[in-house]
């Protein structure tokens, strides 16, 4: 439940975005009055868009049943989908603070080892080819 819950909220988090991005993108459209408030129809457009998706996002996280069957097999396989997901993220051994340190400092000690050796290799090759003469001052 928790990783649907969260990918839900992502995707949610993504309709607004996207909702804000088209509101300001057409927000000099004309606009209509509602209680003596001039509204931007951007903003009813954005709204709208909003509401719906965010009414998909509903209907794909907690898997209820339209009447549709296309759409509800696919429902229904994306939510088996993360459900198997999340039966298999409980699976993994997640290191300890110790393992995940020494394992860092272990990839960050070799990066800069494997920097300094390649710094080395072409510094040698770029003299060597200067003496030969093969590279231009």
């Amino acid at each position: 439940m928790h990783a649907r819950a969260v990918m839900g909220a992502a995707v949610l988090l993504l309709s607004l975005f996207a909702c804000w991005r088209l509101y300001q993108g057409t927000s000099t459209v004309a606009a209509f009055e509602v209680l003596g408030m001039d509204v931007p129809q951007a903003a009813l457009w954005a709204g709208g868009l909003f509401i719906a998706l965010g009414a998909l996002v509903f209907l794909f996280t907690f898997g209820l049943n339209t009447g549709l069957k296309g759409l509800d097999a696919r429902t229904h396989r994306l939510i088996d989908l993360l459900i198997d997901t999340e039966a298999e993220l409980a699976k993994v051994s997640w290191p300890s603070r110790e393992e995940l340190t020494a394992s860092t400092t272990a990839v960050l000690v070799s990066i800069v080892v494997l920097g300094a050796l390649l710094f080395c290799i072409d510094s040698m090759t770029a003299f060597v080819m200067g003496i030969l003469k093969v590279l231009p001052k």
